[in-house]
């Protein structure tokens, strides 16, 4: 069977593993503070197990984060959910605090959100060979339209088979939720990826803000974790809402390593895109899915630029091969030896 995964990639994660100097397990306790019924990690504490240099800086509220490793960067704002990690901009699930001259960073983005991206060897392992493709919207639900008709329904489907054709030339097994123009609800979609023998899921749409014509650039999204709001929602600007009712997912480690690997490549690979980050969302399609999943919004129909660039066949190849590399790259993280 032909190799799925580039060996320079293999090479650069047994560097990463290796350049840790301790073996670590997949939960680690943390000294936790209470406030407000939620638990805190110190953020002393988090940049000395992460590796991280002893004397970080901060100007006002923003704290940055270096480790001598070239690859591991992490920034933060104090009181925001406005987070970056080694230059890929990330929603948490909960701002950082700031009490008695500690800065406090929630417990359960510590876990779900930064350890699988700065120790990637200790997400456990889940073999991928069976990508589930998306393609938002189909027959009576045209999604959104831009100022050139472009409908999304139509972006999407050519989208996702252009995806589908580089990873099947990488070696990986196939399978989309719609291959033509043809109306599949959002309940069937998940349904499909459930009983089917699909390692991932990923779904594939293009974004709007009308009437608004400024917003532009690229989003993916992941599940939110049980007991927090969405990024943005409008309960969480409210600082209203049950949100310990919600289910969560089992695959909560792996959904942010997927849409990390993919918003990476995204960015990397369409320099002029606006990096707008990692969101987290209760879309059906990547709630009901029992496996690790994601959904892409590529850019904005509503911004007369980006929707130029969408148009032109050669910048959806260019999309197509940026999501095409972080599903590998993350293939290869799930596919690589267990790190003893």
């Amino acid at each position: 069977m032909r190799r799925f995964f580039p060996f320079t990639w293999i090479t650069w994660l047994m560097l990463m593993a290796w350049a840790t100097d301790q073996v670590r397990g997949d939960e680690e306790v943390f000294n936790t503070v209470r406030v407000k019924g939620r638990n805190y990690v110190n953020l002393s504490d988090l940049a000395r197990y992460y590796e991280f240099d002893r004397n970080w800086t901060q100007d006002g509220l923003n704290v940055t984060l270096r480790s001598k490793l070239k690859w591991k960067k992490l920034g933060i704002k104090i009181n925001s959910r406005d987070c970056m990690v080694n230059g890929v901009r990330i929603w948490l699930n909960d701002a950082p605090l700031e009490s008695r001259n500690s800065v406090l960073i929630s417990e359960v983005d510590v876990r779900k959100t930064l350890d699988p991206i700065l120790r990637v060897w200790a997400v456990p392992k889940r073999r991928v060979r069976t990508v589930m493709i998306d393609p938002g919207h189909g027959g009576e639900d045209k999604g959104t339209d831009g100022a050139h008709n472009s409908i999304e329904k139509r972006l999407t489907l050519d989208l996702a088979l252009r995806v589908e054709r580089l990873l099947k030339q990488a070696g990986f097994k196939i399978l989309m939720t719609r291959r033509a123009d043809t109306y599949i609800s959002l309940e069937d979609r998940s349904e499909q990826a459930n009983s089917s023998d699909a390692d991932i899921f990923v779904s594939l749409h293009f974004n709007s803000a009308k009437p608004n014509p400024q917003p532009h650039g690229i989003e993916t999204f992941c599940l939110t974790p049980a007991g927090f709001s969405s990024t943005g929602s409008f309960q969480q600007r409210l600082g209203i809402g049950r949100f310990g009712e919600e289910a969560g997912n089992e695959s909560d480690r792996h959904n942010m390593l997927l849409a990390y690997l993919v918003q990476q490549r995204l960015l990397a690979g369409l320099p002029k895109a606006e990096d707008r980050g990692i969101k987290r969302a209760r879309f059906h399609v990547i709630k009901a899915t029992k496996r690790p999943s994601i959904l892409v919004e590529a850019g904005f129909l509503s911004h007369t630029a980006e929707e130029k660039r969408i148009r032109d066949p050669v910048y959806r190849n260019k999309l197509a091969a940026a999501i095409v590399d972080g599903i590998k790259k993350y293939a290869a993280v799930m596919n690589s030896p267990a790190k003893d």
